[in-house]
């Protein structure tokens, strides 16, 4: 689990808390839902009109990407999932699935059909009906985008997958639109599916990119977002803020001063604490996600789990969590009902040099010196880690080379940058052990570790099939030891933080 640190104004922190659990920026988990809770969700909290007024937010420096289908970073999705609406969003106290543009849905008794009914009347930002089509149409243009990050997490709909990857064809991809009534096939039961549909990559676009959602995007720049309210969402009602600014700064002196004067509402996550003069300001958030390690399978070497496995052996675990609020062993956060198999979590730099030794022999490398690239983020933290790192590589004959990548570019480089070793801090999309191990699945749209196991995509497939929830947890769970045990295994996730 990770935890972000936000600063809200005291002045302002009712309504802000109000208004931003229902809006479109961080909730208690890092999604918060745009305006998709049940229709009641609101009679509990009135809100005076009168005294609103735009929420002022201070963001690091960023070079966001508002296209929802290729966007892939949390700090975008935060914006987009204000933006734009799908028929399902997440719940700001649970991230369960609340309806948004689905009124209603239901499911066959054999699992494998969802049909949801469109809500009546909704439009977008620029006055366009939004019905099933809509929707049809931005699912397929998803799935053709070679650039769409989550577009596998809809292979679970018959003809997709073959139509992502070039084999099929759009029409016959199982999505059918009438009206306001859409029907979907599975290829296999998916009890998860409405999770997935919350996310803003599955939000209906409509043919002019208009606003779904609450808000629409007035103007963008490097340095500053400004969103107004969408007067035609279906739910605008209850959206209580006119407008949201969002400044782009690295400056914290600039960040505190804005903040303490008045002239900024909210921080989020780059502040320095010291300088907030109203220290209850400072609030805690968790963060639904993992920072972890993963090779690339490019490598001759790297992509041989004995390599990896004499590495692992010889990372300092307890050092490299060391400074962390919690401490990570597992890529999966914890989650009610799922139990993660145990993690690395012992350092043996004798028998790493023995597995080591092992590995070049077998390999026919053993009088070479052996080389490992690692890509990280140009970070003063993450450079101290990669020289912890390279310290005890070195003991066991490894040299470690850095490629340094800046952080607003580090995530959408990781498919070009040639080395063997990256970094992620990964937000799980909805609360299931799948949200995790969907990147590690073969040939799915998340996978850039390249790593492809036929044992771990079964159990995955097991998994999907079962109604049972603690044997479907059970079969997740044994993915871990098929992906450290299989011969043909080519890469080795591992937690860091």
């Amino acid at each position: 689990m990770e935890y972000r640190i936000n600063f809200f104004a005291n002045k302002n922190k009712k309504r802000a808390a109000k208004i931003l659990a229902c809006a479109f920026f961080i909730a208690a988990f890092n999604r918060a839902p745009a305006f998709a809770a049940s229709d009641d969700f609101f009679n509990h909290d009135k809100v005076d009109q009168s005294i609103q007024r735009p929420l002022v937010i201070i963001h690091s420096m960023a070079n966001m990407n508002l296209d929802p289908h290729t966007s892939a970073y949390v700090s975008e999705a935060q914006i987009l999932n204000g933006v734009y609406e799908g028929l399902f969003s997440y719940n700001a106290a649970t991230l369960e699935p609340d309806n948004a543009l689905a009124q209603d849905f239901r499911i066959s008794r054999d699992k494998l059909r969802w049909t949801f009914t469109i809500r009546e009347g909704a439009k977008t930002s620029s006055g366009q009906e939004i019905n099933a089509q809509t929707i049809k149409d931005s699912w397929l243009n998803l799935i053709a985008n070679k650039s769409a990050y989550y577009s596998s997490l809809l292979d679970v709909i018959k003809g997709a997958r073959e139509y992502r990857l070039g084999q099929g064809k759009r029409e016959d991809v199982a999505i059918y639109a009438s009206g306001l009534k859409l029907s979907v096939e599975l290829n296999k039961p998916t009890s998860h599916f409405n999770k997935i549909l919350c996310h803003h990559a599955f939000a209906a676009v409509p043919s002019d990119s208009s606003a779904s959602g609450a808000f629409y995007i007035e103007s963008a720049t490097p340095f500053k977002i400004v969103l107004k309210k969408n007067d035609n969402y279906w739910n605008a009602a209850e959206t209580k803020l006119p407008a949201v600014e969002i400044n782009f700064t690295d400056d914290t002196d600039a960040q505190s001063h804005a903040f303490n004067t008045g002239a900024a509402d909210w921080i989020d996550g780059s502040g320095e604490i010291k300088k907030i003069l109203d220290k209850k300001a400072v609030q805690l958030a968790a963060e639904f996600g993992t920072e972890y390690l993963f090779f690339k399978n490019d490598s001759p070497l790297w992509s041989r789990a004995d390599f990896r496995n004499a590495v692992l052996t010889a990372i300092p675990w307890k050092q490299l969590r060391d400074g962390n609020m919690f401490p990570a062993e597992t890529l999966v956060c914890p989650i009610a009902g799922y139990t993660s198999p145990e993690g690395p979590n012992y350092t043996d730099a004798e028998e790493a040099k023995m597995m080591l030794d092992a590995a070049k022999k077998a390999a026919g490398v053993a009088d070479k010196t052996v080389a490992l690239t690692f890509a990280i983020p140009d970070t003063e933290y993450l450079s101290n880690r990669a020289e912890l790192l390279r310290g005890s590589l070195e003991e066991i004959g490894v040299e470690l080379k850095t490629v340094k990548i800046p952080l607003q570019f580090y995530l959408t480089s990781i498919a070009t940058t040639k080395a063997d070793l990256f970094l992620y801090t990964w937000v799980g999309d909805f609360s299931d052990p799948l949200a995790f191990l969907e990147l590690f699945k073969g040939n799915s749209s998340m996978n850039d570790s390249h790593w492809i196991n036929q044992d771990f995509d079964r159990l995955l497939e097991q998994a999907s099939f079962t109604t049972d929830s603690k044997e479907r947890n059970a079969l997740l769970a044994k993915t871990r030891w098929t992906s450290t045990r299989s011969k043909r295994s080519t890469s080795k996730k591992a937690s860091a933080k």
